[in-house]
């Protein structure tokens, strides 16, 4: 038995595949949080059918309902990895760990969005924080796992201010070794910031106005909404990300307006909307506006998204039962010009 301890937070399609990969290699001891199926689970385990790993049954010997239940447990975790929707408008993932985190601890972010880490900087100051940029096709369906898409994943750091470099690129690499084996593909990327800003090309402008308009990738070009919305909110990433000293390449527009070529993509963001599920606004672009802000770059079209994309959340969290509303809307006095 290994003398490493990993748990996982978030155990859906994606979870559940890195999880897996983790106990592949035998260097850690694997444990998961599961809340929506844990009946299932600790009675059967998880059907899993992977690109990567084949079909077979797979039930984890350490299974724990929720976050208290783990630290319950007295184990002490070497690695902490939250697999995760980022959503800290509706939870800090932060707060949420708290009872699992000692000195030992390095917490993975396996999550979409920019600027994860900063959070984590106050309130961890000794613990690194690594970033893993997933890229794999994973859906859960009740304990059923579908694996659809190789699993591959680009991993660095969040750049804290108060631990060295060259620690930080350590536990890195040492979290890499327990998780890269035969049948995936996890790979250090030594900037993970410049990663994060080129995934935002994207997702902070054709996944959110395929969110906002409910429509795939395909039908926001015909109806126009590429160029008039979704390109110039590009060129506003790209100026945010230059004022950060981050130069993306002179194709990126060009790449990711192709990135969906043949396909009438729905992206995650519309995706959630559609099932009716909060959207990772603030960490997709919330945190972007954010960091314009702080260095002053002027971002009409994306600031327009974010307050538009708003009202979605909010109507969203309303559904969810994370916001309740008067029965009767009240009357006010306020003066509107």
């Amino acid at each position: 038995m290994s003398e490493l301890e990993t748990i996982i937070i978030g155990i859906g399609g994606v979870g559940c595949i890195v999880a897996y990969g983790i106990e592949y290699t035998n260097k850690s001891n694997v444990s998961i949080i599961v809340r929506r199926d844990y009946e299932k689970v600790i009675k059967d385990g998880y059907e899993v059918d992977s690109c990567d790993y084949g079909k077979f049954n797979w039930k984890p010997k350490n299974i724990y309902k929720d976050i208290e239940a783990a630290a319950a447990s007295g184990k002490e975790f070497d690695y902490i990895v939250v697999t995760t929707k980022s959503l800290p408008d509706v939870v800090k993932t932060e707060d949420l760990i708290k009872p699992l985190v000692s000195k030992k601890s390095t917490i993975v972010l396996m999550q979409n969005g920019f600027d994860l880490g900063r959070p984590f900087f106050d309130k961890y100051p000794e613990n690194v924080i690594v970033s893993g940029v997933s890229h794999i096709g994973s859906h859960n369906n009740g304990g059923v796992i579908h694996q659809t898409q190789n699993d591959k994943s680009l991993v660095s750091y969040f750049e804290s201010p108060t631990i060295p470099v060259e620690i930080q690129e350590k536990k890195t690499k040492d979290f890499i070794d327990i998780y890269s084996n035969d049948k995936n593909n996890c790979t250090y990327f030594p900037d993970g910031k410049w990663y994060r800003y080129r995934k935002l090309v994207y997702n902070a402008t054709l996944n959110t106005t395929c969110a906002l308009t409910v429509t795939d990738t395909a039908i926001n070009e015909y109806a126009g909404g590429l160029d008039a919305i979704s390109i110039p909110a590009m060129k506003e990433v790209i100026k945010i990300a230059k004022a950060d000293g981050v130069d993306l390449p002179d194709d990126v527009i060009n790449s990711v307006c192709h990135s969906d070529d043949g396909d009438y993509f729905s992206p995650s963001m519309c995706v959630d909307v559609q099932k009716g599920n909060p959207i990772e606004l603030e960490s997709i672009l919330g945190n972007l506006l954010v960091r314009g802000k702080e260095l002053k770059v002027e971002t009409p079209v994306l600031d327009t998204l974010y307050s538009l994309l708003k009202v979605v959340q909010y109507k969203l969290k309303v559904k969810n039962g994370y916001i309740t509303l008067p029965e009767k809307r009240p009357i006010t006095d306020k003066f509107y010009q």
